[in-house]
């Protein structure tokens, strides 16, 4: 636990709602919910650091203010099982503190009032009392014992005083703030919608510190998955913009490139809400939604961006639309069917030589794999997967990117679509080829791997020759290796090599290999195989390319222009 200043008492129940005039961005009429992960140490407990004393809120389709806390740092855990440390313990084992209390029968209208009387309890039993709220109302809970024997042992005390309660067991259903001396002064129930802040003056702004990260507006918490305690933060759009705009285009490119990050993001973010979100929130803070970094991320250029295109976003035929975007697109962007399921009328590829004068390091790329790595990756997949013979890449897209590919293997042929592809290869971008090149030969088991080593071929992939029978007329190579007795894996099957000689169709054309000598030195030989991957762009290749939106900006263009050239028949409004 962090030690804090002191502990918690109510000051007084506050009835003005929540401002947000001198916070927020200027527009204050959308508001987005985020998953906040990276500042989080444990899933299980967190910190909370005020600029003053912290207040309370509900959150009610707006910001009610509840009540205030007279600290400003508090810590806020699950309601179960922890350690001395406060280090959470999965079932029970070495608790010394525990979700089993005592919960007594009095409903109270406010948390002052509740308090009040929790203060009295605890003077009089020797045991930590304080406020929970639920749908209910405000009630007084006892303990936070490990065992629910002890519960039941305060539970019959309280009762031989003339309280009505009962000793309950709430693992994973309440969420518990405490203070530095490490006692509970306020739990709620994870069905209430219960956010914090507190007040900026420097900044003139509502702000928070979770895990000593600062971040505007409010921060919340819910227990999800019965055991995970996620973190929110609830704040309006353009103050979220403020932290998305530099942490997914640089601060420094040109303004315009800027401004249409700007729209684009907001865009995105308003097509994202989502008020009946299983869990409450409508983005995460990564690249599964965008990039979301909170206040010490902010730059003056890509706020003076946001400030300046408040409230505009994109529309095609008067409806928002759903503004993907990525880093480079290697030469051309791609339409969204060939990507995912759905097709955009505004998600069309189109030629971008745009992002390929951007300088961007990643318009050509390459990555190599040995062939054991990708059997790993494919029996990560779920593919019960001991071997491979060949990769392919069968569907191509107009706009170059890997519609299918076949990967052949032991257990037979596994197809992988659009972006499954690169997803399970980690590859940068679906458009790739898979090198072939010289012949080389490799063993396991008894069996023989004719493969190549590289060359770049478009349309089809990897280790991709094939047995095609014998060829008598052709010389001896005393180079190759001794293959007689062998088995080869082949078009109809694996078979054993009993002739003298084979020949093997690779992208350099013919090769005949003897199956009666001994292999020497040359270009057939009996080392491993290898897959070399080339490709260009970052990204799902969707929408605005950002080193694309760069390079215009500089070579003259405005944000709107830039949006309409990603995006096919749109407007900006």
């Amino acid at each position: 636990m962090r030690k804090l200043a002191q502990k918690i008492t109510a000051v007084f129940l506050l009835t003005l709602l929540f401002s947000t005039s001198n916070c927020y961005g200027a527009s204050g009429e959308e508001y987005v919910r985020i998953r906040i992960r990276s500042p989080r140490i444990y899933n299980e407990q967190s910190s909370l650091e005020g600029y003053e004393n912290i207040t309370v809120y509900e959150l009610n389709g707006y910001s009610d203010s509840l009540f205030q806390l007279e600290e400003d740092e508090v810590s806020v855990l699950l309601d179960s099982y922890f350690d001395r440390n406060f280090n959470y313990t999965p079932g029970g084992n070495k608790a010394e503190y525990g979700p089993n209390h005592v919960v007594l029968d009095d409903i109270y209208s406010s948390y002052n009032d509740a308090k009040k009387e929790a203060e009295q309890l605890e003077k009089r039993f020797n045991a930590d009392f304080y406020p929970q709220l639920s749908t209910e109302g405000f009630k007084i809970y006892g303990g936070n014992y490990p065992g629910l024997d002890e519960a039941k042992d305060l539970q019959e005390e309280l009762s031989g005083d003339g309280y009505a309660g009962k000793a309950v067991n709430t693992d994973m259903k309440n969420i518990i703030v405490y203070d530095g001396n490490n006692n509970a002064v306020f739990m709620y129930s994870n069905e209430m919608n219960i956010f914090f802040s507190s007040f900026n003056r420097s900044e003139s702004c509502e702000m928070i510190k979770i895990d000593k990260k600062p971040y505007r507006g409010l921060i919340g918490f819910s227990i999800i998955e019965s055991s995970k305690l996620i973190s929110i933060n609830y704040v309006d759009l353009e103050s979220y913009l403020y932290g998305v705009v530099p942490n997914e285009i640089a601060a420094s490119w040109g303004k315009e490139s800027l401004k249409a990050q700007a729209v684009a993001a907001r865009t995105y973010a308003v097509s994202c809400l989502n008020p009946y979100a299983t869990y409450g929130y409508d983005m995460d803070d990564n690249q599964n939604s965008q990039v979301y970094m909170g206040y010490n991320s902010e730059k003056a250029s890509t706020n003076e961006a946001v400030d300046e295109t408040n409230g505009e976003m994109i529309y095609y035929d008067n409806k928002l639309i759903q503004a993907f975007y990525h880093s480079t697109s290697g030469g051309s962007t791609e339409n969204s069917e060939n990507v995912w399921s759905a097709k955009l009328p505004y998600a069309v590829g189109v030629e971008d030589e745009y992002s390929n004068r951007s300088g961007s390091p990643y318009t050509e790329w390459q990555k190599s794999y040995t062939r054991e790595e990708i059997i790993k990756m494919l029996r990560d997949d779920g593919h019960s997967v001991r071997d491979i013979y060949s990769i392919e890449i069968t569907k191509v897209s107009e706009n170059n990117r890997v519609m299918e590919c076949i990967f052949n293997t032991d257990i037979g042929e596994i197809v992988y679509r659009k972006e499954e592809a690169r997803l399970l290869l980690g590859l940068m971008s679906s458009w790739f080829t898979i090198g072939n090149g010289s012949m080389s030969v490799s063993e396991s088991g008894g069996v023989f791997y004719f493969t190549n080593q590289y060359t770049p071929v478009p349309s089809r992939g990897g280790i991709l020759d094939s047995i095609i029978g014998t060829d008598s007329n052709n010389s001896d190579n005393p180079d190759s290796e001794n293959l007689k007795g062998k088995y080869a894996i082949t078009g109809s099957g694996t078979e054993k090599l009993t002739d003298g000689k084979v020949s093997v169709i690779s992208s350099s054309g013919v090769s005949v290999l003897d199956t009666s000598t001994s292999s020497s030195s040359g270009t057939v030989s009996a080392s491993g195989s290898s897959y070399n991957f080339q490709g260009r762009g970052w990204g799902h290749g969707i929408g605005m390319s950002q080193y694309g939106a760069k390079e215009m900006a500089a070579e003259g263009f405005k944000y709107d222009e830039i949006l309409k050239h990603y995006y096919t028949g749109v407007t900006i409004k």
